[in-house]
């Protein structure tokens, strides 16, 4: 997972608990994401909440939400019975592949609080590899067209080393290789060798791989999962480094691009082939190539993305910032307080449930070209067996409230 910002100035520790949690509500990580020291965090500078992972707390009368990190939530480990005053809290930023089972609407909407790369969860993480939006613009790595035509590469670059993900995505770059020259650098469809200096994975943020891709003219970018806002640096590394990408993910991406003339996209072309073709055409007019790359120029165009850049508390890798997990924890914390203050009015506390699209995702599925093997088989029957666990897992928190 990436380091998104400061852990916060917002937290301080003490080995104090039984003093903490007689003053302040309790939010327990069942799943813990950010290790195990208690501490309190001070939101807003009203609200304090103490934060810990130790389960012999599941049952303390100050106990109000269990906080779950999505890529460990586990169905056989859950903190049952579920008291009517226990909420659960979501954080879950990683790929829907991760953790088919909430994607379910049985059991995304057994929380209270949501924090997923979904636009429509209560803490929307949809621009989580993007560090700021200047950066789409930046002419830090940026080749002239001109210099780019006289290096001897092949038009597009491939970069992968989780093969065969649910996206399928290997199986249609092979396919497009058929029809036009790819220079693939990952594990997956290997025939180029990068410096041995940046071949490990650890270097995939390393300037000097920034400087080798901004050297072609597309970058092939397929997410490793489909679903609405899962939007990576497969996006958003090209087009700063200015190579336009040819992109399949997110289904609603055009929401989210920072022109409408910026990002090829794999799903507007009827098969590889006539993608191929169209790629072509651009190889042979450089006046409709470039149209690529009038955003940088005009600025962005895009309301929606300014305003999501905009509106986030945190930063991606900014010192300056919290981070989102941090954020989402003074988010949940502020929620509790609210209720509190509520019952000390005697008014009818706020009621919050999450709703199935905060993460729903759909079935994984191949590209089907003829005489493909399907590839994506295991992650096809891994989804089908979520189905059955997620109804297994509601009726188990029904059944033990």
């Amino acid at each position: 997972m990436l380091v998104k910002g400061i852990s916060g100035k917002r937290e301080f520790h003490s080995s104090n608990i039984s003093e903490l949690i007689t003053r302040y509500p309790l939010i327990l990580w069942w799943n813990p994401l950010t290790g195990k020291q208690t501490k309190v965090k001070s939101c807003d500078g009203k609200t304090k909440c103490v934060f810990m992972a130790n389960r012999e707390y599941q049952h303390h009368p100050q106990t109000k939400v269990f906080l779950f990190y999505g890529t460990d939530f586990n169905k056989d480990d859950l903190p049952l019975p579920r008291a009517a005053s226990h909420q659960w809290a979501l954080f879950h930023e990683e790929s829907p592949k991760n953790n088919y089972i909430l994607t379910q609407e049985e059991v995304i909407t057994l929380f209270n609080h949501t924090a997923t790369f979904r636009r429509t969860s209560d803490y929307p993480l949809t621009t989580q590899y993007l560090r700021k939006l200047e950066d789409l613009t930046s002419n830090e790595f940026l080749v002239p067209l001109s210099q780019k035509k006289q290096m001897g590469l092949a038009p597009l670059v491939y970069i992968h080393s989780d093969c065969n993900p649910p996206s399928d995505r290997d199986t249609f770059v092979a396919e497009l290789m058929k029809y036009i020259p790819v220079d693939s650098y990952g594990r997956c469809l290997h025939n180029k060798d990068l410096p041995h200096r940046i071949r490990k994975q650890d270097f995939m943020d390393d300037k000097e791989l920034y400087k080798i891709l901004a050297k072609y003219r597309f970058t092939i970018s397929i997410e490793n999962a489909i679903c609405d806002d899962y939007i990576t640096e497969k996006l958003w590394r090209p087009l700063s480094l200015g190579t336009v990408p040819v992109y399949r993910g997110s289904p609603s991406i055009r929401e989210w691009l920072p022109a409408n003339n910026s990002v090829i996209l794999i799903d507007d072309f009827k098969s590889a082939k006539e993608l191929a073709e169209y790629l072509q055409y651009l190889l042979e007019n450089e006046g409709e190539y470039e149209k690529y790359f009038e955003f940088r120029k005009s600025g962005i165009k895009n309301e929606r993305l300014k305003k999501a850049m905009q509106r986030r508390e945190w930063g991606v890798n900014d010192f300056e910032k919290i981070n989102f997990i941090t954020g989402f924890e003074c988010f949940v914390c502020n929620r509790v307080y609210e209720n509190l203050k509520r019952k000390q009015l005697g008014q009818k506390e706020l009621s919050y449930l999450a709703r199935s699209d905060h993460l729903s995702c759909p079935r994984p599925q191949s590209f089907g070209l003829s005489g493909n093997h399907n590839k994506i088989q295991l992650y096809e029957l891994l989804f089908n067996k979520s189905v059955k666990d997620a109804v297994e897992v509601k009726k188990k928190v029904n059944d033990r409230i």
